[in-house]
C-alpha cells in the first residue's frame, strides 16, 4: 500500500513539474532589409550591340567507332587490357593496343 502511495505521489509531483514549466520565449526577428532609394540605384544604361557576328567555326564532327572500337578503345586507355605474365619470373607483357595505335 505504501508503494502504490510512494508512486502515485511521485507521479503527481512530476506531472505537476511539467505542466508549470514554460517555454522561453523566442527573440523578436528583425528586419534587416535595407529599402535603397531609386535615385541611387544601380541601372545599366549601356546598350546590346545589335549585330553580333559569330565567327566560331563548326564543331568537327568525332569520328565514327564501331561498339567494339569504342569498347577496346576505353579499355586500352584505362589499362584494361593489360596482359599477366603466368610465371612470376616473367615481365609482364606491354599492351599490344596501345603500341600499336602509337
Amino acid at each position: 500500500m505504501r508503494i502504490v502511495l510512494l508512486l502515485t505521489a511521485a507521479a503527481a509531483t512530476l506531472s505537476l513539474a511539467a505542466c508549470g514549466s514554460k517555454e522561453p520565449e523566442a527573440p523578436a526577428v528583425e528586419n534587416n532589409v535595407v529599402e535603397v532609394p531609386e535615385d541611387l540605384a544601380p541601372v545599366n544604361e549601356t546598350l546590346p550591340p545589335e549585330n553580333v557576328v559569330n565567327e566560331v567555326a563548326p564543331a568537327v564532327p568525332p569520328p565514327a567507332f564501331t561498339d567494339d572500337e569504342q569498347m577496346r578503345d576505353d579499355a586500352d586507355a584505362t589499362g584494361l587490357t593489360a596482359r599477366l605474365p603466368r610465371n612470376d619470373s616473367e615481365a609482364p607483357v606491354a599492351n599490344e593496343g596501345a603500341a600499336a595505335q602509337r
